[in-house]
């Protein structure tokens, strides 16, 4: 089994998805063909692995690719992002049902647990400031003031610009992860693309009611759909700042996986006109697993966009490599009497 480019001698690494086949980080096989190649990361050349080193191996890299969490298919070429990082590049046809749920939970989960280890230490050290000082009058005030950070804290990071505009004056707009809370996402006229309704977004902080709850003017801005979708990206995480639990993060896979795409769950949403949090006096904000589900379908739309980009070029490749490996392997069939395998055959 070669390790090596046969072009330019680069490492082809490795992989821990494809027991029979640990060669490469980008493996390409065509099932109906039997072929099966290493593709460089150097010069991106397609390294046909000799014939005894396909069988299990494609079998198997067909087995991974149709349970993908992430996969895009073009019309002859598709690719799938495997959880140890390998990309998949499969030759043919599309698979029945090509659009699968990016399951965005590893981070989301990540981040419930952080929230909950925060608040943890916070109550644990409140506690024990109370328990040993209490007769002193000193632990109702250390417990004060580890709140007064945490809220600082807080406020600091949903002061964070994560998003830049200008406005159809000519003037640049800050906008801030809190912006997103107070957002109401809608499908704008005509179907299709969405907007964003952001109050006050000229504030660099929310203005406070006397329960210290932010209150919102009628001051509106629009977001596009382009500037919709980037600032949501970002802002997203200050709405599900608490990260997700098991059930919540199986009730927004469901939610995407009911809508049939990521593109066609925020159409969904967008036409319910809903706030993504709750806001004051307006109760029909998002539900915690939907409002997951939206920032699990923005991710899931960037990665696709990113994957779709390499189709074309995996589409030139593709074609290259599999007229050097009908060569290849007609002269191995001719010279060893090896039949080749193929679905129909």
């Amino acid at each position: 089994m070669y390790r090596h480019c046969i072009s330019c001698s680069a490492d082809l690494g490795a992989n821990e998805s494809l027991e029979a086949f640990p060669v490469g980080a980008r493996i390409a096989f065509d099932g109906e063909k039997g072929r099966l190649w290493a593709v460089c990361p150097r010069c991106a050349r397609w390294n046909l692995s000799p014939i005894e080193e396909r069988w299990e191996a494609v079998e198997e890299a067909e087995r991974r690719f149709a349970d993908a969490r992430l996969r895009v298919q073009s019309e002859n070429v598709g690719m799938a992002r495997l959880p140890d990082g390998t990309r998949l590049i499969r030759v043919g046809a599309a698979l029945p049902g090509e659009l699968a749920a990016w399951r965005y939970g590893g981070q989301l989960l990540r981040r419930r647990r952080g929230y909950l280890i925060a608040t943890g230490v916070a109550v644990t050290a409140g506690i024990a400031a109370v328990g040993g000082l209490a007769a002193a009058g000193v632990g109702m005030g250390l417990l004060s003031f580890s709140g007064m950070i945490a809220d600082s804290w807080n406020k600091h990071q949903a002061a964070r610009v994560v998003h830049r505009i200008v406005t159809p004056e000519g003037d640049p707009l800050l906008l801030r992860r809190w912006h997103a809370r107070s957002a109401v996402l809608r499908t704008a006229e005509g179907g299709g693309a969405i907007e964003l309704l952001v109050p006050d977004a000229r504030r660099e902080k929310p203005e406070e009611n006397w329960s210290g709850e932010p209150k919102f003017s009628d001051d509106v801005t629009v977001l596009q759909d382009a500037d919709a979708r980037a600032f949501l990206r970002r802002g997203m995480v200050h709405v599900n700042d608490k990260g997700a639990s098991r059930s919540s993060l199986r009730d927004a896979v469901s939610l995407l996986e009911q809508a049939g795409s990521a593109a066609e769950f925020l159409a969904r949403v967008g036409g319910e006109g809903r706030p993504l949090a709750k806001r004051g006096d307006m109760k029909n904000h998002l539900v915690p697993s939907a409002s997951l589900a939206v920032e699990m379908a923005l991710h899931e739309e960037s990665e696709r966009r990113a994957m779709e980009g390499e189709l074309a070029l995996l589409e030139a490749a593709w074609r290259e490599a599999e007229e050097i490996a009908g060569i290849a392997d007609g002269l191995a069939a001719q010279m060893g009497g090896v039949r080749l395998f193929g679905r129909g055959g």
